[in-house]
């Protein structure tokens, strides 16, 4: 292995072996500038952008070929730390750290990652998850959306319904936490209310596919990572930032639904006065169900509850802990099964539901964040990250047009990959660091960036709520899509005005 020694500035410097590596590798392409120190430096800027765009491009493409995000952004994160490394910019480890052998370094700092985020946001996550997991196991969502849903059956008016629900939609997704899972409990309760009243397949998906676009709420994966990536916890994270954006955005959305798919339908040629009384063909409820009794409706608020009393909100000297709501929460669930069942087997076994939401998303979601996380990290080595910043201060770039070109990033990327959550988990690491450059918290950037992951996947054909929610109506995901790019983009230029002029100015 190379011996990794320092120069009298204390930068990192490799011995001959890698100086014989930067020649005959990459001399035939660096030859032709300046030499000296300032040519060295240029000759450096050069590989870097060389090699950070060709792995850039890889990564993009196997993104779009669907290949393993997890996988493509760890051998990408390799790539990146072995050229910083052989090329002499940057070690894989300080001296202190070191293994002794450059591979070893390599899964040396991917298992520092791991262990980091496993143990601390990747068990907040897995800890929500199964708590979602086993509300719907035991019947807790389905009853709070029954009951969110019963009181706007009464009215009259069709679009005034269609807006109404939006609202409730909305409420309700600030406890049920799964996209495609509040979607489809909505086409079940909600979209036959709403075809009852005439309104169009596509108004009426254009609506649900939209409740779960801002990703609202302490318990939301998007929102606790980006509270993480800004030194705030959860909470805090929703009642001095989140909130501020959210209510404006939901009012916005909510106006735009009302006027788009009124235009959209008059432009199809859809009157709601013609299809009044139209039933949803929907799938029957499986033999032998046995719905959740209607109080079971209060226990998927148990854990935003309490983290909101137990705050700075109200009881300041007691804090809650996103952890502790939830495992609190599941074991008042398994409670109430014991009470409903009388049966301590039966409300024990409910716990495995648990349990088994928190593995499921141990691969999508944490793994995911692990491997983001190696890959910015390799990015920071190998200079690409500093290049960029020093790019846009001589550019003269402010943190608002920077924030506009991350949030331009992360919209694009969950189009592309149909979920808000691989986009933002991917890229969202970057921004303390840009922030930190501009001289702007870190939430400033993330808050805006949280948001666009989401409204993203609200735009994308491929997204799993767009696709299961546009299958049960029988129209396509891209008739949805164009129900949904308007309210969606108002949402967006709200977002990013009111956290210019909120949070930035």
């Amino acid at each position: 292995m190379p011996e990794r020694t320092g120069d009298t500035d204390g930068n990192f410097r490799l011995s001959r072996p890698v100086f014989l590596f930067r020649m005959v590798i990459l001399s035939p392409w660096l030859k032709r500038f300046p030499a000296g120190v300032s040519g060295r430096l240029f000759q450096e800027l050069i590989m870097e952008l060389v090699v950070v765009g060709l792995v850039l491009a890889a990564v993009v493409y196997g993104i779009v070929k669907d290949y393993n995000p997890q996988a493509v952004l760890a051998l990408a994160g390799m790539a990146l730390f072995a050229v910083a490394f052989f090329a002499g910019i940057h070690p894989i480890l300080d001296a202190k750290k070191t293994t002794g052998f450059a591979l070893f370094d390599l899964f040396e700092v991917f298992k520092g990652i791991f262990s980091s985020r496993a143990a601390g946001l990747g068990l907040t996550i897995m800890l929500v998850a199964g708590f979602a997991t086993y509300m719907s196991h035991i019947g807790a969502s389905q009853a709070l959306v029954q009951v969110a849903v019963r009181p706007i059956a009464g009215i009259r008016s069709s679009y005034l319904m269609l807006s109404v629900c939006y609202l409730v939609a909305v409420f309700v997704s600030l406890f049920v936490t799964s996209a495609t899972g509040l979607g489809l409990l909505l086409m079940v309760t909600m979209y036959p209310i709403m075809r009852n009243l005439g309104i169009s397949p596509a108004s009426a998906c254009g609506v649900i596919v939209t409740s779960q676009s801002f990703e609202i709420g302490p318990t939301q994966t998007n929102a606790i990572f980006s509270a993480g990536q800004s030194g705030l916890d959860p909470t805090s994270y929703f009642v001095d930032h989140q909130i501020w954006l959210a209510v404006p955005m939901v009012a916005v959305t909510m106006v735009l639904h009302f006027f788009w798919q009124r235009f959209c339908d008059r432009r199809d040629g859809w009157d709601p006065a013609a299809h009044r009384g139209d039933a949803a063909e929907l799938d029957e409820k499986k033999a032998g169900e046995v719905p959740a009794p209607t109080w079971y409706a209060l226990l998927p608020i148990i854990p935003f509850v309490l983290m909101m009393t137990f705050s700075k909100l109200l009881v300041s000297d007691i804090r809650m802990s996103v952890e502790v709501a939830m495992l609190v929460s599941v074991f008042a669930g398994m409670l109430c099964e014991l009470l409903r069942s009388r049966d301590v087997r039966t409300s024990l076994a409910g716990f495995s539901s648990f349990l088994d939401g928190m593995g499921k998303v141990f691969g999508p979601v944490v793994a995911l964040i692990v491997c983001a996380e190696f890959f910015a990290e390799s990015l920071k080595a190998i200079g690409a990250i500093d290049t960029l910043l020093h790019s846009a201060d001589k550019a003269g770039i402010g943190s608002g047009l920077m924030t506009l070109v991350m949030v331009g990033l992360i919209v694009v990327a969950s189009v592309i990959m149909g979920s808000g959550n691989a986009a933002f988990l991917s890229f969202s690491t970057l921004a303390p660091a840009v922030a930190a450059k501009f001289g702007v918290p870190a939430v400033t950037m993330l808050l805006p960036m949280q948001l666009a992951s989401s409204i993203g996947r609200t735009v994308s054909p491929i997204a799993a709520v767009i696709i299961a929610c546009s299958g049960i109506a029988k129209i396509s995901p891209f008739v949805v899509v164009r129900r949904t790019v308007v309210p969606m983009a108002g949402a967006l230029t709200t977002a990013l005005v009111l956290n210019y002029l909120l949070f930035m100015k």
